[in-house]
């Protein structure tokens, strides 16, 4: 029987973290809070250190704000909350269209523009990562090449703009298409 959790408590979780979202998985409810880009990064490096698993593991126990426990116990409620947490990734795609030597990205409604990315570029920012940590190189990449800013990308827990900046970032790096064909 899945709890019932008053709207009162759902308020309160509101106010405290942000978005909140329900997962009911068959007869049991999990009340999870929206992820930061923290709660990522702290997925990614699980999954790299012990596998894919964990990442789903690291995501249900971080976000997980109340409701019924067993979800994450529970194989059977856990591999099917885990398999609902690939919509956390579900991000607007970023527009990015050229003004001179520059690119602007735009998200929503909020936009940069950053400069050409160069080797060295990219040789740096990996420099600054020295312990391979998730999404640290595409921070320290977006500083370095970055002209002007609105003020929501100051904010580097903002997930629904990070992740589609860093692609629009890789999809600028890779503007050319290389195919490799064994002869």
């Amino acid at each position: 029987m899945k709890q019932q959790i008053k709207q009162e408590q759902i308020n309160e979780w509101k106010e405290k973290y942000g978005q909140i979202y329900e997962l009911p998985v068959e007869d049991k409810v999990a009340y999870l809070r929206e992820p930061k880009m923290t709660t990522f990064k702290h997925a990614f490096s699980a999954m790299q250190k012990d596998g894919e698993m964990t990442f789903g593991e690291v995501m249900l126990n971080e976000l997980f704000i109340g409701g019924d426990e067993e979800i994450k116990t529970n194989d059977d409620y856990f591999f099917a909350a885990r398999k609902e947490l690939a919509n956390f990734f579900n991000f607007d795609d970023a527009e990015i269209t050229s003004e001179g030597n520059n690119s602007v990205i735009v998200i929503g409604e909020e936009k940069c523009t950053v400069r050409v990315i160069t080797r060295q570029d990219i040789k740096t920012a990996e420099k600054k990562n020295p312990s391979a940590k998730p999404f640290v190189t595409q921070e320290k990449l977006f500083e370095m090449i970055c002209i002007k800013k609105d003020d929501v990308f100051n904010d580097r827990e903002n997930a629904s703009i990070r992740f589609p900046l860093y692609q629009a970032i890789e999809k600028l790096q890779n503007k050319k298409v290389a195919t490799l064909k064994k002869l």
